[in-house]
């Protein structure tokens, strides 16, 4: 693991919370999501399948205003907790709010079709070094 330098760790994390409600903003109006309004519903029946709370305190589930409140650019007072941010990304089938966070990290996420494009492209490249490494073989002969 590397160590991360002070004052890199202090810009990243200075804007990671305008980066994430700007990240769930948009993941919240995508235009293959249903929506703001579904929104809390869709939360608060996986954060009961998963048998998680998404608020600090009593409550069990969350309104649409306690959504609002998560979203809005000008509260950063009360960042969601993390299992609140994993479900956010599971109902709206948006990873983008938890990439924010990882930068912060120096780190990104990877997709399964990053995953796949990376292992082509090292097949793509093992073949090339297997391919040299025979022709030089075969000059060798």
């Amino acid at each position: 693991m590397r160590q991360l330098s002070l004052l890199a760790d202090a810009a990243r994390l200075a804007g990671v919370m305008a980066a994430i409600l700007a990240a769930k903003r948009a993941a919240a109006v995508a235009p293959d999501g249903e929506g703001r309004k579904a929104l809390p519903d869709k939360l608060n029946a996986l954060a009961r399948q998963a048998g998680i709370s998404l608020t600090t305190g009593n409550q069990k589930a969350i309104s649409k205003d306690t959504l609002d409140k998560w979203l809005s650019p000008s509260d950063a007072s009360r960042p969601p907790s993390i299992l609140a941010l994993l479900a956010f990304c599971r109902a709206t089938g948006s990873v983008e709010p938890l990439r924010m966070a990882a930068r912060a990290l120096g780190l990104d996420i990877m997709t399964e079709e990053d995953r796949k494009l990376r292992d082509y492209g090292k097949a793509v490249l093992d073949m090339k070094t297997a391919r040299e490494r025979k022709r030089k073989l075969e000059n060798d002969l």
